[in-house]
Parts: C-alpha cells; structure tokens; sequence
C-alpha cells in the first residue's frame, strides 16, 4: 500500500509525499496555482519554457542538458495547464532513484530543480531578452498552430462560446495580441510576484527517506513569501435559458459537432460518480449509445464521444461527420439521450461502463505520473478521496443514480464547423 502524507510548510504552501516501492525512479513535481485570469495568462505560459533556458549557474539549455546526464539522465519537464479556472505552473524532475546509485541523488535533484525555480537567469533586472524572444516566437507558432488540430480547436471554440464571460473560456496558452506588450522587466516581475503570492505544492513520489526528504525540501526549496492570495473555485450551476447555435465555417474535409452541457453537478457531490457512469454509458467507449447507435448502426460520423471537464462540471459530445449529416447526427445524438433520461439503461451498458472507468482509475497507479497529478488534484479540488473510495464509489453507482444524474444535465451550446 503506498503511503500518502501532505505537510503544510507555511501559509499555502506544502508537501506531499507519495511513497511507494513500485519504481526505479522518483518524481518532483513543483506546482505553482494561479487564477484563469485574460490579463496575465499569456505571460504565465512564457514562463516555465524560459525558465528551463538558462539559470545563474547554468547559462543555457545545453549546459541544463549536460546537468541531467550527470544526473543520470534525469529528466526534467516545465509547462502550464488549464485545471477548471486555475491556470498550473508546473516543474517535474523525473530522477533515478538513490538505492540503485549509492548516493543522494534525490537531493541533488532538488538542488537542480530550486536553480531552475528561483535562480532565473537574469540580466539588467529582466529575463535576457535573447531568451524571452525566442519563447514568444515559440509560443506565437503554438498559439496559431491550434488550428490545425480541427476536432480538438472546435472543442475549444465550443467551450469558448458557452463560457464567454467566465474564466474557463479562456485559452489556456494565452493570446498572440499580448506577446508585443510583453518585455524582459515587466515578465520578471510578473514572476517575483507569483513566486511570493502563489500557493504552491510540491509533490515526491518514489521512494525515498522520509525525515530526509522533508529536510531536504526545506533546506533546498526556499521561496520568497508574501501575502498568498486566495483562488475562488469554479462556479457551477448555471442557469441555462436559451440553446446558443453556433456555425463557423473553414476549410475542413470534414464537419465537427461539439454540444456542450452544464451538469450542475459539483465534483464534491456524491452525484458526481453517477454522473462519471452517465456520460461512459453515453459516449465513454465502443460499448456506449453514442458509438453503437451513432456510429455503428447509422455510420453517421467518423467519430464520437462524450467526456466530463471534471473542475467547471462541464460535458461535452464531440463528433466528426459529413457536413449534410448534420440534422440526423443531431436528431440521433438528442435520441441517445432521452433514452437515458428514461431509463433505458441496460446492466450490461452499465457494467461495461464501470469496467472502463475503474481500469482508467487503476491505471493511475501505473506511473509517478499519474500519481502526482491524482495527489495534485485533490489538493486541487479539496477532497481526500484516495484511488480505492474513488473505485468504490463508481462500482456502487446504481442505474437509479445515473438517472437522477440526467435529470440535472442541460444543454448550453451547439457548436458545429463546416466548410
């Protein structure tokens, strides 16, 4: 059984331990938690890249890279993600493990990954320009190459659509009409005021020493604290009072739907796992309505889907179709689901359905990965619900339940590209 500890080192700051004998190496995670705000989102995306370019002691990407192979081939990984209307910094040292090297690399790690965090490579009280101009090229091509990914830029123009107004509409890799304003000084400050007013967790998994880990943390990882400020959780029931259609047209070989619906369900509510079941039952894999009726039965579209954003308690149906197959896809989609707000649910669909969920929950036990984002997550939502409770609440569901869960879920948005 892996032990799981969080630690509180100060004022929204902590540790978590994740302690388990099931791999060769250790993972260090530091997540740094913001607000989904327009204003800044674009300068946080900058940062973790910029970061990783260049320290006080290690002035280039390639005298980082000559560090990790002396630390046997370490490998490090900083980026941002959108988790509901949070925006994450994150850092991960994936490192070998010290019972099969015969010293503390763990500890050197830690050493590394503080000179990435708080030994930014500075010049003239900014980023260096050289640097900061690369990462805003980069991230330009990033932001604009989002388009060519049809299936997954519809899901975002949907989600932006139905939430407009609301920080979970915002593009979580920024804007490119905000890179001109952004210099070396301004960005740099903007990082010292996140460094002392962000919470802020570390994550260990692997195995390790505990006093001496939580030592370690301490001694190493210092960060300049000020007041923290308080992140507001997501708003999720939502008054839905008309449908909003939306058609964009571009060059697409094919048309892609994306209906969007509020669940009003709240990922702290029991009838949350119910609705987990609901939306696997309805488009969670080959054993779902949507697939078998939708694809199978009429081959109405290339593809279909249903998934859950678990932080704004939000669904979506996704589907690639011939652009004249619009009104039937539609009509059978609608069909699909007032079969389950009716009832007609069969053991076998909701059996498969819990199969398919608990194996997804079980394979995060496969990697430190998964463990650390599980853990984060919690944190993250303000629950204490542990892999096996999580098992077990989806394998109580009954087909009452997913019933009930149907009954609160309200389509918002339809949103459908064509040529």
């Amino acid at each position: 059984m892996d032990k799981i500890e969080k630690i509180s080192l100060g004022e929204q700051f902590n540790l978590v331990l994740i302690n388990t004998e099931k791999f060769k190496t250790n993972l260090i995670s530091v997540y740094i938690k913001r607000p989904l705000d327009r204003k800044e989102v674009t300068k946080n995306t900058l940062i973790p890249s910029l970061l990783e370019s260049g320290t006080v002691n290690f002035k280039t990407q390639r005298e980082i890279s000559r560090k990790l192979d002396e630390l046997y081939g370490a490998g490090l990984a900083c980026s941002v993600s959108k988790k509901g209307e949070k925006h994450i910094l994150s850092f991960k040292l994936a490192i070998v493990n010290n019972t099969y090297v015969n010293e503390n690399i763990l500890k050197e790690g830690l050493i590394l990954l503080n000179e990435i965090i708080n030994k930014p490579l500075v010049e003239n009280n900014g980023f260096k320009k050289e640097y900061l101009e690369i990462e805003k090229s980069n991230l330009r091509d990033k932001i604009r190459s989002r388009i060519n990914d049809k299936g997954h830029y519809a899901l975002e123009r949907c989600i932006e659509e139905m939430c407009k107004g609301e920080s979970f509409s915002i593009y979580e890799y920024g804007y490119e009409e905000d890179l001109k304003d952004i210099d070396e000084k301004t960005l740099y400050d903007h990082y010292k005021h996140i460094i002392r007013t962000s919470p802020i967790d570390i994550v260990i998994a692997g195995s390790f020493d505990r006093e001496s880990i939580i030592n370690d943390v301490k001694n190493i990882l210092n960060f300049e604290r000020d007041s923290i400020i308080q992140i507001p959780q997501e708003q999720i029931d939502i008054d839905v009072k008309d449908v909003k259609n939306i058609t964009e047209k571009m060059d697409v070989t094919q048309g892609k739907i994306v209906l969007g619906f509020r669940t009003n369900i709240h990922y702290k509510d029991d009838k949350y796992y119910p609705l987990m079941v609901y939306s696997n039952i309805l488009g969670g894999g080959p054993h779902s309505k949507l697939f078998v009726n939708v694809r199978e039965k009429e081959s109405l579209c290339y593809y279909i889907y249903s998934s859950i954003e678990k932080y704004k308690s939000i669904m979506v149906i996704a589907s690639g179709i011939e652009v004249d197959n619009y009104e039937k896809a539609i009509n059978l989609i609608n069909e699909q689901l007032e079969k389950i707000n009716k009832g007609e649910i069969t053991q076998e669909e909701i059996s498969n359905s819990k199969k398919a969920l608990i194996n997804s929950v079980n394979s995060v036990k496969d990697s430190l990965l998964g463990l650390s984002d599980f853990y984060y997550g919690q944190i993250i939502s303000q629950t204490q619900e542990s892999l096996d409770s999580i098992i077990e609440k989806i394998n109580s569901v009954t087909i009452e339940q997913v019933i009930d869960a149907s009954s609160k879920i309200k389509l918002d948005t339809i949103y459908f590209l064509r040529n």
